[in-house]
């Protein structure tokens, strides 16, 4: 078959139509209606994350963390390093071993 010669599939195609099929009113209803039935139902963990994921409850999610996070601060304060009798005797004391390394409190 030459380039220029036309192909007899063309003309088939050209006179093909697409058949009308009349659906269903409630078509796509028993398809969704199908495709939840083969799913299973979600597990707990499942639900669980579905709930907090919400947008609203995120936001409530991070604000709550961040008021228990200065919360704890607040209520928790850092303790020093080293007490100031600690750090008298390390300042006087050549056996320290931070004495040695050089670092004073």
């Amino acid at each position: 078959m030459k380039p220029d010669d036309p192909d007899p599939l063309d003309d088939l195609l050209a006179q093909w139509q697409v058949p009308q099929a009349e659906t269903p009113p409630d078509f796509r209803r028993e398809v969704w209606r199908r495709i939840s039935a083969t799913e299973p139902e979600p597990g707990w963990i499942d639900k669980l994350a579905w709930w907090l994921l919400r947008p609203k409850r995120e936001a409530f999610i991070v604000a709550a963390a961040i008021v228990l996070a200065v919360v704890w601060g607040l209520t928790h304060p850092p303790q020093p390093e080293f007490t100031p009798h600690d750090a008298y005797v390390m300042s006087v004391s050549p056996f320290d071993p931070h004495h040695l390394d050089g670092r004073h409190p």
